[in-house]
Parts: C-alpha cells; sequence; structure tokens
C-alpha cells in the first residue's frame, strides 16, 4: 500500500475527468485519477476503481487500494465483495484487507456471506468479521461455531471471537472444545484471550475429556490467562502425567504463582514440585529452562538443587545461550552457597568453575569471597583473574590481608592490577603508598596506570611529591607520568615544571605537558604563549593535540598560529585547523584559505569547502561557484552543498 494518496495534481480534476482518466491506457494517468477521486471522496468512481483490482498493474491496484479505503462507505463494501472471489489471490488478499478496515460500514453485508454456499467466502467472511466490535456479529460467528458443516470455517470462527473478546461467546466456545482438534485449538486461544472465570472454568472442566495434545495446549493457556483457581488441577497434573504436558503445567503454576509465592505450597508439595523441577532442566527448550529456574531461584535451596543447574550449565554454549548462562548464575546466587557449588571450583569443566565463580563473587555476605580465596592459589590464570575482579569489588576491610599479600608475591599482571585498585582506590589506604608506588616502574603498561590510578585515588601530598619527583627520571614513560600527574592535581602549581616539560626530547612528555596546560589553566597570556610555542613543535601529534585545545579555549591571540597551521606539513594538521576557523566563522582568513585549493589534497580540499560553508560571505560563495565545474565528483557534490548551505542561512536571516 503506499501513501502518497495526496498526489500532487496541477489543478482539480472535475467528475467527468476523473472518470475519463480512470479509463485511460496509461498507468500513471489512471494513478493521478484514483488519488484526485480519494482527495475528492467521490463515491461516482468507486465502481470503475473496483473493476481496476483486474489490472496487472501494481501500481494501479495500490492507488486503487488507497482510493477506496479513503472514500469507503456502505457501496464500496458491497462492490468489494465480489472480489473475494478473484482467482488472483494477492487481489483477493488486497480485498480483505480493505474489507477488515472498511466492513463496519455495512455488516449486514458481511454477515449475509457467512451463509454463503462456498466454504472458502465463509472462512474469508468470518475472518473480515472477526475485526467488527458488533453485538449481531458475535451472534452470528457463534452461530457458525456451532452449525458451519466446514471444519475450517469453525477453525478460523473460533479464531475471529478471539479476537472480538466478547464474554458472551465464551457458551459456544465450551461447545467448540468438543469439536475436532483443529477448531479446539482455535476454541481455546480465543478463550485464553477473553480471560475472564467462566473461561477458566471451561478450560479446567475440558482437562478431562479431550487428548493429550489439547491438554498441553489448554495448560498452556492456563498459565497465559494467570488464574490462581487453576492452580490446584494444574498440581494434580504433575503427579498424574509425565513429559511435555509435566512440564507444561510446571510452566503454567510458576506462570500464575510468581516464584516467591512458590514457598506457600505445602512442604510434600514443595518437595514434590521441586522434584519436577530438577527433572525438568534436563530439557532443552531455552524458554523452559527459563522459567524453570526461575522456581529454583526461590526453593530451591537443597544442595541436589545446585547440582542439577550446574549440570545444565556442563550442557549450555556460553558463545550463544549467554541469557541462559546469566539465569543460571543468578539463579545460584539466590539459592546461595552449599557444598555442590564449591565442589563446582574443581571441576575439570571450564565453563562450570566460571559459573561457580561468578556465582560467589556476587554471594552477599562472606562465604562466597571466602571460597574464591580459599581456592585462590590452585585456580588456573584465567580463573584468579575472573575471580581476583570479582573480589576487588565486593570485598571490605576484612579482605585487605588478602590483598596484600597478592600485591607483593604475585607474578600476574591482573592480580596486580586488582590488589593496587582495591587497596588504593577503595580502601584509599595511603600507609601502603610506598609498595603501590614501586609498582609505577614496572615495564607492564597496565600494572603502570593501575598503580598510578591507585595512588593518585590516595589524595595524598607526599604520594604526588613522589610521583612527580620522576619528572627528572631517564625513563620517557615516568617522566610522562610525572607531568601527566601535575596536570592531574594543580596545573598552576606546577606550570613551571609544566612549561620545561614542553622542551622535553621525547613527544609524548610534551604532548602531555601542552594538554596539562590547555586543560589545566583558565585563559591567560602565559598559556596563550605556551600553546603558541607548542603550534612550532616538530612532532605532529603534539600540533594536533595543541589545535585541539584552541578548538575549545579560542581567542584572538591563537588566530595567527591557526592561519600558520594552514601551511603546515602534515594534512592534519591543516584540516584540523580549517574546522576551528570554521567552527569560529573567522572570515578574515577566508583569502588565505582560499589559496591552499589549488595545491591540496582531496580531503584537504573537502575540508575547505566544509569551512568556506561556515564562514560564508561573498568570497566564499564565489570560491565554491568555481569549485562547482570541478572535474572531481566529489569536489562538485561537495561544493553544490556548500553554496546551498549558504544561501539558506541567507535566506532565514533576511527572515
Amino acid at each position: 500500500m503506499t501513501d502518497d494518496q495526496n498526489l500532487p495534481v496541477e489543478e482539480k480534476m472535475t467528475e467527468k475527468e476523473i472518470l475519463q482518466a480512470l479509463d485511460s491506457d496509461d498507468a500513471t494517468v489512471v494513478r493521478q485519477a484514483a488519488f484526485e477521486a480519494a482527495n475528492q471522496g467521490l463515491k461516482s468512481a468507486l465502481p470503475v476503481l473496483v473493476k481496476l483490482f483486474e489490472s496487472h498493474s501494481m501500481g494501479i491496484i495500490e492507488a486503487v487500494e488507497v482510493a477506496v479505503r479513503k472514500i469507503r462507505g456502505e457501496e464500496a463494501v458491497r462492490l468489494i465483495i465480489p472480489v473475494l472471489r478473484n482467482e488472483d489471490a494477492t487481489v483477493r488478499n488486497i480485498s480483505m484487507d480493505i474489507l477488515r478496515e472498511i466492513a463496519e460500514d455495512d455488516v449486514q453485508s458481511m454477515i449475509d456471506l457467512v451463509y454463503d454456499e462456498d466454504p472458502d467466502i465463509r472462512i474469508f467472511a468470518t475472518d473480515i468479521l472477526g475485526s467488527i466490535k458488533n453485538a449481531s456479529v458475535v451472534q452470528v460467528l457463534c452461530e457458525a461455531l456451532e452449525h458451519d458443516p466446514e471444519v475450517n470455517v469453525r477453525y478460523q470462527v473460533a479464531i475471529s471471537l478471539g479476537e472480538i473478546k466478547d464474554p458472551k461467546c465464551v457458551e459456544a466456545l465450551k461447545k467448540a472444545i468438543a469439536d475436532e482438534e483443529w477448531v479446539q485449538y482455535a476454541a481455546i486461544g480465543a478463550l485464553a484471550k477473553i480471560r475472564d472465570t467462566q473461561s477458566v472454568d471451561i478450560l479446567l472442566q475440558a482437562l478431562d475429556t479431550v487428548s493429550p495434545l489439547v491438554v498441553s495446549i489448554i495448560i498452556e493457556a492456563l498459565g497465559d490467562i494467570g488464574s490462581v483457581k487453576s492452580v490446584p488441577r494444574l498440581l494434580e497434573y504433575l503427579s498424574k502425567w509425565d513429559g511435555p504436558i509435566r512440564i507444561k503445567a510446571l510452566k503454567a503454576i510458576i506462570q500464575i504463582l510468581g516464584p516467591n509465592a512458590l514457598n506457600l505450597l505445602g512442604a510434600q508439595q514443595l518437595y514434590s514440585f521441586q522434584e519436577y523441577m530438577i527433572e525438568a532442566l534436563k530439557e532443552k527448550d531455552e524458554e523452559t529452562l527459563m522459567v524453570v529456574l526461575s522456581g529454583l531461584s526461590t526453593v530451591g535451596l537443597d544442595p541436589d538443587v545446585t547440582k542439577a543447574i550446574i549440570e545444565l550449565g556442563k550442557r549450555i554454549d556460553a558463545n550463544i545461550q549467554l541469557e541462559l548462562l546469566q539465569k543460571i548464575i543468578e539463579t545460584l546466587k539466590s539459592i546461595g552457597y552449599n557444598e555442590e557449588l564449591e565442589a563446582a571450583f574443581v571441576s575439570d569443566n571450564e565453563l562450570v568453575r566460571r559459573i561457580a565463580i561468578e556465582t560467589c563473587g556476587g554471594l552477599d555476605g562472606k562465604a562466597g569471597r571466602f571460597v574464591l580465596k580459599r581456592h585462590f592459589d590452585q585456580m588456573t590464570p584465567d580463573d584468579k583473574n575472573r575471580s581476583i575482579n570479582l573480589l576487588a569489588v565486593n570485598s571490605d576491610e576484612h579482605d585487605i590481608p588478602f590483598f596484600i599479600n597478592h600485591l607483593e608475591n604475585s607474578q600476574e599482571p591482573q592480580v596486580i592490577c586488582a590488589a593496587l585498585r582495591f587497596l588504593g582506590v577503595k580502601q584509599k589506604r595511603v600507609d601502603l603508598a610506598p609498595k603501590m608506588i614501586k609498582f609505577l616502574e614496572s615495564e607492564d603498561q597496565n600494572i603502570h596506570d593501575a598503580a598510578l590510578e591507585a595512588c593518585l585515588a590516595l589524595e595524598d601530598e607526599d604520594t604526588v611529591y613522589k610521583i612527580t619527583a620522576y619528572k627528572d627520571n631517564e625513563r620517557a614513560d615516568l617522566r610522562k607520568m610525572a607531568v601527566y600527574t601535575m596536570g592531574y592535581i594543580n596545573a598552576e602549581f606546577f606550570f613551571q615544571d609544566l612549561a620545561t616539560a614542553m622542551d622535553d626530547k621525547d613527544a609524548s612528555v610534551r604532548k602531555t605537558a601542552i594538554e596539562a596546560i590547555g586543560y589545566g589553566l583558565p585563559e591567560s597570556e602565559a598559556k596563550n604563549k605556551m600553546l603558541i610555542f607548542a603550534m612550532q613543535d616538530e612532532d605532529k601529534d603534539v600540533r594536533l593535540s595543541t589545535v585541539g585545545i584552541m578548538s575549545e579555549q579560542m581567542n584572538s591571540e591563537l588566530v595567527p598560529s591557526l592561519v600558520t597551521a594552514l601551511s603546515d606539513s602534515d594534512d592534519w594538521v591543516k584540516m584540523r585547523a580549517l574546522e576551528v576557523l570554521g567552527l569560529y566563522k573567522i572570515d578574515s582568513v577566508v583569502p588565505t584559505i582560499i589559496e591552499m585549493i589549488p595545491n591540496s589534497e582531496q580531503l584537504v580540499k573537502l575540508k575547505i569547502i566544509e569551512t568556506l560553508a561556515l564562514i560564508g560571505g561573498d568570497q566564499a560563495f564565489q570560491a565554491l561557484l568555481g569549485l562547482v565545474s570541478s572535474g572531481d565528483s566529489a569536489i562538485q557534490q561537495a561544493a553544490q552543498v556548500a553554496m546551498e548551505s549558504i544561501t539558506r542561512e541567507l535566506g532565514e536571516e533576511d527572515e
């Protein structure tokens, strides 16, 4: 279906012109006439429009569909009804779709079709009537459900009654449960949608009269309805049936009561229910497993439950069944610590150990952390890394000795990093600063970073001075660390040291120094001088970083340096400078920018065009005009867009 029913026309067509155009051999003319008929609500065009459903042009059929929907009315319904008999399935489907929307304009004509000799027409009619909320429709459909000789019609009637959801049809649906299975399914689905007490009673009564397959469907429907009234019968079915029906009953009870209310069952019932849930963990269906795990999360305190869940963990694919894996872990957390959970730590299955580690790492209280610490030294490197990160998040002051021990004795980078962050960031143990500082000299970048984070988190003056003392160290990475710390703590206080670092022989130190000055100092003449000085640095990364600072802290003293950057040896520096000049609309640089065009690479030219568009003005527009005829299509397109941007902005100013 299209949405262009308001297709513009040069002038309004008369009724006669529309009817003549609809008879044209030109599909475009016919489409335009159909849209115009829709716009005018022209009922006299309906017979011609409906006849056009026989067209071989989908474009015409779509336009006709739009027109008939918009004009609608009794005549439209009566004219469309015969199209239901069209041999073309696509045309039939379109006519049904239209009638679902407009059939309420002539309900009686649709009702008459329920008694048609052709069962297919009766199916179509009962389908369409399901979209009409009308008492007479309900009555007719109920009669059809009871008396129509064709099973497929009765099936469709039941589905339509489910769409209407009128409690008056419950009795007819009750009778349909004695019909053929195909109809039974639809009737059960309809009762589930109606969801009232009477529906529940009917479904419960039917449990002893239908086949096992239909029992399964009814139980699923009762779970969807969610009435507590059905729980006693469902509990009976746990012992009466096994296999799929028992699984369905389990799921339905958990859905109805909710996991937390399962504890309200009697002791014997609860024990049996738990056993059935354990058995259900052998199922493969992921949805079933998710529901059963929800039930076990509140009643599965027996270690046998933990064991069964861990066995489930062995069978899943952790790379695909991520949601199920998380549900397993969350369920085990709810159950809590027991010997089966601890036994999982020595499993030869990597996923089982991971489940045990993540479960214990998330348990409330000390038990989980004690298990992790108890098994830590025997773990594989991967398990250690996973455990230490969980411990670092969830531990408290009682775990400090454990972390100190591993800070002093571990050789594994991730363990050392977790210990540093726990002791420094979380616990802020200033007394351990000497132990942390020694890791600043680590060759491992992750350990170095974690040590710096931990030391700075202490907010200790002596520690800061020890870090900044590395400004004269032979190692460039340590000098860079000292410079970073100066900027992080107080760039104004350390300004002289930062200025000195601007002459460091290592470019990364100089870059860190200008960033500390640029982002750590308020605007001042001294700061401007340092930024201007940095723009002359031999390293392009230093210059590029400096332009980035200028983009956020622009002032008139910096403009000459940005202009100089337009002739930089590095194109990225040029483009960043152009970006800043455009952002602040520095119109005095337009001539210089224009002079760059002939000798620039395509990427720089595109940035020049973008900059000229931002600055605007006569000179910029003339330069862009010259680029529209460029032999490079990308340059042409960019110049055209830029010119449109300038003219649009001028138009907005005039308004």
